[in-house]
C-alpha cells in the first residue's frame, strides 16, 4: 500500500443516529447523511468516518452487532449505504466505517448457533469454556443463558460475546492457543465482513477496541501477529484499504500494520494532559495542573513511533465516547487546539458538531450510551426550522437538544468570526501547504511557549503565557494577520525565512 495517498486526510466523524433525519421519525439515517455530504466537503474535509449503522439491538450504541452484513432499519437499507458511498466519492470524500472486530451481540445469529447444545460449524467462533459451573478468576464469563453446557467470555459489556481469536497464555485446558487452527475461523469471519463493505464502496475502517482480540495477551504480541496475518490477506485483495486503530499505543498498533493509531482521551497521554486535564481553562491546560515535561515527552514518543513505521497518528477533537472538547477549553483554547490539530503530522479527526463548539449535555443513558449519551446529541442545523432542521417537519429527536448549544450551522456559516469559519480556514491552509501533511516534528518549550517545527521551515508556535511573545525578524506569519508579536493565549503558524 502507498500510504502517501492518505497523507492529506482530514476526517469528519458522524454518529448516524444524531446527524440528520431524512424521514422525520426522530432518528438520523443514511439518507440524511447523504444529503449533508456537501456541507462536509464545503467545510474542507475529504473523508467521513461513520459510527456503526449495522443491525443491532443498540444496547451499546450499535457496537453490539446482530448482523454484520446489513443496515439496521432505523438507518435505511443497503441501497442507501451504497448510494451514500457513491455520492461521497463523487464529491471527493472517502468513507471509513467502524469495524467491530472483537465481539458481536448476543442477538447475532452466529453467536446463537454457537450457543446451541449440539456442536456445529459455529461452536468455536466465540470463546466458550467447558462447563456452565466454572467461573475462572479474572475472566468475565457469563453462565446459564443458553443451552450450551458452558460459559461465554465477554469482550466488554455482558451482551458482547468475544470472538475466539484464541489465547496467548493458556491458564485452563479449555483455552485455545491463538495459533490453533480452530481460532482461524474468527479471522476469516472478520475478513468476510471487510470484503463485504469494501465491495459495497467503503475505503477503509476504524477498528473498535483493536487491541482486544487475543486473550491473556499482556504485551499484545499475539494480537499484533493476528492483525498482521489478516492485513496480509486483505491488502493483497484490496491494496488501497486504510485502517486506523482504536488502540492508543502506536508502538503496538503500527507494528501490527495499522496505517494510523488514535491518540485517545486517556489520562496518561499528551492529548489528555494538554487538552482535557482541567475544565474551563483559558488556554490549553498543559501548564495548568499538568506535568508539561511528561506530556511533551509522550507527544514526542508517539510521533516518533509513527515516523518509525511510516504511518500516522489519528488526532481527535473528540469522539462519540468522550465529553465534548468545548467542555474544557474556552474560545481561545479551542482555536489554539484546532491550529495544532491541523498543522501537526497525522490525520485530524473532528467529531460532528465540534465545529460549532457543541458541549456535552447532562442526559440519562439511552441506547447504552451511559455517561457518553450527552456527547451524542442531535446536530443543530438551522434554528429557524422545526427541530433545528435535524428533522424537517416532525419527529421529536431521539435525544433532546441542549439549551447550552445555541449555535446552528446556518448561523455559524453567516458569521465570519465563528469557530466554523476558523476550522474552514485551517482545512484550506492544510491543503495549501503540503509540508504540513508530511512527517517530521521537533518540539521545544520555553517559558510557556511551545514550538513545533515542521518541514520546510514551518513552525507552530503556541503562546500559553500571560505576556506577548516576540518573534525574531526571520519569521513570517502564515496563519495570522500580525507581525513579530504573538498575543497571550494564542497561536500562529509561521515560516522561518531562509537565507
Amino acid at each position: 500500500m502507498n500510504r502517501d495517498q492518505y497523507q492529506d486526510l482530514m476526517v469528519y466523524e458522524i454518529y448516524p443516529t444524531s446527524f440528520c433525519d431524512s424521514d422525520n421519525d426522530g432518528t438520523g439515517d443514511l439518507k440524511g447523511i447523504t444529503g449533508k455530504l456537501g456541507y462536509i466537503r464545503e467545510l474542507g474535509f475529504n473523508a467521513v468516518w461513520l459510527n456503526p449503522f449495522y443491525c443491532s439491538p443498540f444496547r451499546d450504541g450499535g457496537y453490539d452487532i446482530a448482523d454484520f452484513f446489513d443496515v439496521d432499519p432505523r438507518f435505511g437499507t443497503l441501497d442507501d449505504a451504497r448510494e451514500l458511498m457513491t455520492q461521497a466519492h463523487a464529491l471527493g470524500l472517502k468513507v471509513f466505517l467502524d469495524l467491530v472486530a472483537g465481539h458481536a451481540s448476543v442477538d447475532n445469529a452466529e453467536f446463537r448457533r454457537s450457543a446451541e447444545a449440539e456442536r456445529n460449524e459455529y461452536s468455536d467462533l466465540f470463546v466458550w469454556n467447558n462447563s456452565v459451573w466454572d467461573s475462572e478468576p479474572g475472566l468475565r464469563l457469563i453462565s446459564g443463558m443458553y443451552p450450551r453446557h458452558a460459559c461465554y467470555l465477554v469482550n466488554f459489556f455482558a451482551h458482547q460475546p468475544a470472538f475466539n481469536y484464541g489465547f496467548n497464555r493458556i491458564d485452563y485446558p479449555w483455552q485455545m492457543s491463538y495459533r490453533d487452527e480452530r481460532t482461524k475461523q474468527a479471522r476469516e469471519y472478520m475478513l468476510q465482513v471487510m470484503r463485504f463493505w469494501l465491495d459495497l464502496g467503503a475505503d477503509g475502517f476504524r477498528v473498535d477496541m483493536a487491541d482486544s482480540l487475543v486473550k491473556n495477551d499482556d504485551d499484545k504480541q499475539a494480537t499484533i501477529e493476528v492483525w498482521q496475518d489478516m492485513f496480509t490477506t486483505i491488502r493483497r485483495e484490496y491494496p488501497d484499504v486504510f485502517f486506523v486503530s482504536e488502540w492508543s499505543d502506536p508502538a503496538q498498533a503500527l507494528k501490527a500494520g495499522f496505517d494510523a493509531d488514535f491518540v485517545l482521551d486517556h489520562w496518561d497521554n499528551w492529548y489528555h494532559r494538554m487538552v482535557r486535564s482541567t475544565a474551563d481553562t483559558r488556554g490549553l491546560s498543559v501548564f495548568d495542573g499538568a506535568d508539561p515535561e511528561y506530556a511533551l515527552n509522550d507527544m514526542k514518543q508517539r510521533f516518533a513511533e509513527a515516523e518509525r513505521y511510516g504511518a500516522m497518528l489519528g488526532l481527535i477533537s473528540g469522539n462519540h465516547d468522550s465529553p465534548r472538547i468545548a467542555d474544557f477549553l474556552d474560545d481561545a483554547g479551542l482555536r489554539m487546539f484546532y491550529l495544532m490539530l491541523f498543522t501537526l503530522p497525522g490525520v485530524p479527526f473532528v467529531l460532528y458538531g465540534d465545529e460549532l463548539g457543541m458541549k456535552t449535555a447532562d442526559l440519562p443513558s439511552k441506547d447504552g450510551g451511559y455517561q457518553r449519551t450527552g456527547t451524542r446529541i442531535p446536530m443543530i442545523w438551522d434554528d429557524t426550522l422545526p427541530y433545528h432542521g435535524f428533522s424537517k417537519t416532525s419527529g421529536e429527536p431521539y435525544l433532546p437538544f441542549d439549551e447550552r448549544n445555541k449555535v446552528s450551522t446556518a448561523a455559524a456559516m453567516q458569521d465570519d468570526h465563528s469557530l466554523y469559519h476558523y476550522i474552514k480556514q485551517l482545512t484550506a491552509l492544510r491543503k495549501e501547504i503540503p509540508a504540513l501533511t508530511k512527517p517530521g516534528l521537533e518540539i521545544t518549550e520555553n517559558g510557556r511557549v511551545l514550538t513545533f517545527r515542521r518541514p520546510e521551515g514551518y513552525c507552530l508556535v503556541l503562546n500559553l503565557s500571560e505576556k506577548p511573545y516576540h518573534l525574531n525578524g526571520d519569521a513570517v506569519f502564515v496563519s495570522r494577520e500580525i507581525t513579530e508579536e504573538l498575543p497571550p493565549y494564542s497561536g500562529a503558524l509561521i515560516q522561518i525565512k531562509e537565507d
